[in-house]
């Protein structure tokens, strides 16, 4: 038993592409020119991702060294197991609100997160590491673009709101007790601006001014250079003028420890529904990264992998006081940009991050929360993509309901129920446009002519042979409109024969096998007969499955030919003539060309049911 579980591990493993350390592929044509390439890429990642790392911690309402030591730790995993030499794990925008909102809708209050925390990132790991050894990562595809656009434009208005109290100099913390939403945030800061400081609006409004001078001087790491000037400025303010000013606490690397404490099976059932919406995000953010940085190069992109790097980054994390880790779009660029050419980049990433804390964590005293603050927004600011948004909005009206769907309710909800919210909404509206399969009916009239009409044009003439030509799959949705369409067609007095072109239906599921059942039972109870043409092997193997066929019958089912594509349906064709008896009739299909004009195709079908059909015959009748 234990010898099968582990052949199925490993043959689970091969098959979703992944690898126990993927780094070691590096390791044969690692040369000096590499290390030059890699260590630089390292650096320039570096001083982005050490100024964003305190800015997410705060954003969180975590201590900075939460998100130093969560961006050290998650660089080194990413580097060993992620399989991608451009991505950089580490705290996000996204993670630290998602966050923050969770331990605020659990009523976890601030001073007792890092005791929950270690629970919840082992257990969003776990599942990001399912996701990788089941497939599950690349079902993320299936997730609604427009569901992403409107949870990213809501998280960068929460982030505003929840920053603005540290802009303008309150503590919102002792209000903000039981607000977890957008609106309780905004009632809360709306009660609180008699406590506006003076000193922190001033180093708000510098913050901007820096950091867009910054910008065009040093466009690849504005961040950083505007924090050492906002410390510089804080130094001069404190010393000189005596000026209060809000500041961080300093780090002492020496302090740093594991974190073990608060497992309990009691947590693990408490942080499940979170970590389960955390890992989600987490890999939605990632995997649109690591897709747009493969399209650029050109290369394949391993979605389990990234997985199974990201969830053993969160474990990581959750063990060694860090931060959720997501991939970031601007550390992950900065990557690629700088020409990072192998893996190790995010390893020397990781070694200038410890060395930083180490040399720069005593100084910590001297950068103002207010600076931190404002940077925070600028960086939110920078997730909204006018481009896309546009797109969303102004494509189909059920893109730009789900959007608008998904913000509202962000600001309404907590964003986790925001989320579920928006999803359920996108497959929903999906699922109504997919569930009506596309029905075309040719008529065999009393004039010998067939014709294609649609369904809702009105008879003037009963028919006898009836032929439906189906496009679309056939699902549990599209189950009751599929059995009623059919019905409706089969209750018509003088019909004998329906003929049903399946060569555009790719799938059939259990729901609509058993309303297929269900119309041969009426069918059957009314003297009529159903064949199946331009049958697909998809179909067929469901049909055998299912042992429908044995109640179908063989001889009336004809299986597609792509050889010779109308084939099929001139065999059943053939085949209902012999039963209807001895007519000669005309057959007329309505064909719309590119320029979406009818035009006709008319041939003469002869039957002669003593005479066995020709091949030639056959084949004539199947050009149609």
């Amino acid at each position: 038993m234990v010898q099968k579980f582990l052949k199925y591990i490993l043959r689970q493993w091969k098959k979703n592409g992944l690898s126990v350390l993927p780094i070691h592929q590096d390791f044969s044509r690692y040369n000096l020119e590499k290390l030059r390439q890699d260590a630089f890429a390292g650096l320039s990642v570096t001083l982005i991702v050490f100024p964003q790392a305190m800015a997410y911690a705060l954003l969180a309402g975590l201590p900075i060294e939460y998100g130093l030591y969560g961006a050290t730790v998650a660089t080194f995993v990413a580097a060993l197991f992620a399989g991608s030499r451009f991505l950089s794990l580490g705290p996000t925008n996204a993670t630290a609100i998602l966050l923050a909102n969770s331990f605020a809708t659990l009523g976890i209050p601030v001073e007792k997160m890092p005791i929950f925390l270690p629970t919840l990132l082992v257990l969003t790991g776990s599942f990001l590491i399912l996701s990788a050894f089941f497939n599950l990562a690349n079902m993320v595809q299936y997730v609604s673009r427009s569901v992403i656009a409107g949870y990213v434009t809501a998280v960068v208005f929460i982030v505003i709101v929840n920053q603005i109290h540290n802009v303008l100099g309150f503590n919102l913390a002792t209000i903000q007790d039981n607000a977890f939403t957008f609106i309780d945030t905004c009632s809360a800061t709306w009660n609180s601006l008699p406590g506006i400081e003076k000193s922190s609006v001033f180093i708000g409004l510098i913050t901007l001014y820096i950091h867009r001078f910054i910008k065009t001087k040093f466009p690849k790491s504005p961040v950083a250079f505007t924090i050492i000037i906002l410390a510089c400025l804080t130094y001069i303010l404190q010393k000189t003028m005596d000026i209060h000013v809000q500041v961080l606490t300093p780090i002492d690397v020496s302090a740093w420890h594991t974190s073990w404490v608060g497992f309990s099976l009691d947590n693990l059932n408490l942080m499940a529904d979170s970590a389960l919406i955390l890992s989600f995000i987490c890999l939605v953010d990632s995997t649109v990264v690591l897709k747009t940085l493969s399209s650029r190069i050109g290369q394949k992109s391993n979605v389990n992998q990234m997985a199974f790097g990201l969830g053993l980054a969160n474990i990581f994390c959750g063990l060694f006081s860090g931060m959720p880790a997501s991939a970031s779009l601007v550390r992950s660029s900065t990557n690629y940009t700088s020409g990072a050419r192998t893996s190790f980049a995010s390893l020397f990433c990781g070694c200038f991050c410890l060395l930083c804390i180490a040399c720069l964590g005593p100084f910590f005293h001297y950068i103002p929360k207010a600076g931190l603050a404002t940077l925070i927004i600028i960086l939110a600011c920078s997730l909204l993509d006018k481009h896309i948004l546009k797109v969303v909005i102004t494509s189909t009206r059920s893109d730009a309901c789900v959007f608008f769907v998904t913000l509202i309710a962000a600001f309404l909800f907590p964003l986790s129920t925001a989320i579920y919210i928006g999803v359920f909404l996108s497959i929903a509206l999906f699922l109504k446009k997919a569930a009506v399969p596309a029905f075309f009916e040719c008529i065999y009239d009393e004039n010998n002519e067939i014709s294609e009409v649609d369904l809702n044009t009105p008879l003037l003439k009963q028919t006898e042979i009836t032929i439906i030509h189906m496009e679309g799959n056939l699902f549990f949705a599209s189950s009751e409109i599929f059995r009623d369409q059919m019905r409706m067609i089969s209750e018509r007095p003088s019909l004998k024969i329906i003929i049903l072109k399946m060569r555009n239906v790719m799938h059939i599921d259990a729901t609509c096998i058993l309303a297929l059942e269900e119309l041969l039972y009426y069918m059957y109870c009314n003297k009529r007969v159903l064949i199946l043409s331009e049958v697909n092997k998809y179909i067929l193997k469901a049909l055998q499955r299912s042992k429908l066929i044995e109640f179908i019958g063989l001889e009336n089912i004809f299986t597609d030919k792509r050889n010779q594509p109308n084939l099929s349906t001139a065999l059943a064709l053939k085949h209902a003539q012999n039963i209807m008896g001895d007519k000669n009739f005309y057959v007329r299909v309505l064909v719309v060309n590119n320029k979406k004009k009818y035009t006709q195709a008319t041939a003469e079908m002869c039957s002669e049911p003593q005479q066995k059909s020709s091949p030639q015959s056959i084949q004539g009748a199947g050009k149609l």
